[in-house]
């Protein structure tokens, strides 16, 4: 029976992590080349580990989908594109818990982009292609702010609140992200 409470972190372990690593590391020596990442991205080494079940390593399985935290700075294109270099696509919210279990996951104080990105004539769209009405929304007291730019979604880091919750920033901003991807029928 599998598990989806957290467990042991990685940390001293870093074997568990070195294949997610090297792939990120080719990806953003890529990406520097091409010239879509600034000098002074560092990645931080991944902090906590779930049940990881039949999810790569690296990744956390809640229910049946496994998610990425990339503690790799990037734009929301930059990381929707790592993302997609992994077979995954930015987090799209889907209910309460998913959004719990995730603010359990990542670093309290970090800012996370998510795969909601609202298009030229002020609609929200999910990267997944959901109906941005059909899930819950989960914004932040006064959010979407909607001023100049602001027009990707993060879930924002925090101290005081116990989950995270969606703010609306400049899509250029630097931030760390989340990828997800379901699994396959045959892995479940």
């Amino acid at each position: 029976m599998q598990s989806n409470k957290l467990s042991d972190d990685v940390e001293g372990n870093p074997d568990r992590v070195d294949p997610f690593y090297q792939q990120v590391k080719k990806n953003s020596q890529e990406d520097q080349t091409r010239g879509l990442l600034s000098d002074d991205i560092t990645p931080i080494p991944f902090q906590y580990k779930g049940d990881r079940g039949p999810c790569s390593d690296g990744w956390v399985l809640y229910r049946n989908t496994c998610y990425l935290i990339m503690n790799v700075y990037g734009t929301w294109e930059l990381s929707k594109s790592l993302c997609n270099d992994f077979g995954a696509h930015l987090m799209v919210v889907n209910n309460e818990e998913e959004l719990e279990f995730i603010s359990r996951v990542v670093q309290k104080r970090t800012d996370y982009w998510i795969g909601l990105k609202r298009d030229k004539i002020g609609q929200w769209s999910w990267v997944n292609g959901d109906n941005y009405h059909s899930n819950p929304q989960f914004w932040d007291e006064n959010q979407p702010a909607y001023w100049g730019m602001e027009s990707c979604s993060y879930l924002k880091g925090s101290d005081t609140v116990h989950r995270k919750l969606m703010h609306d920033a400049d899509c250029h901003r630097q931030l760390y992200h989340i990828c997800e991807r379901k699994l396959e029928k045959g892995m479940r």
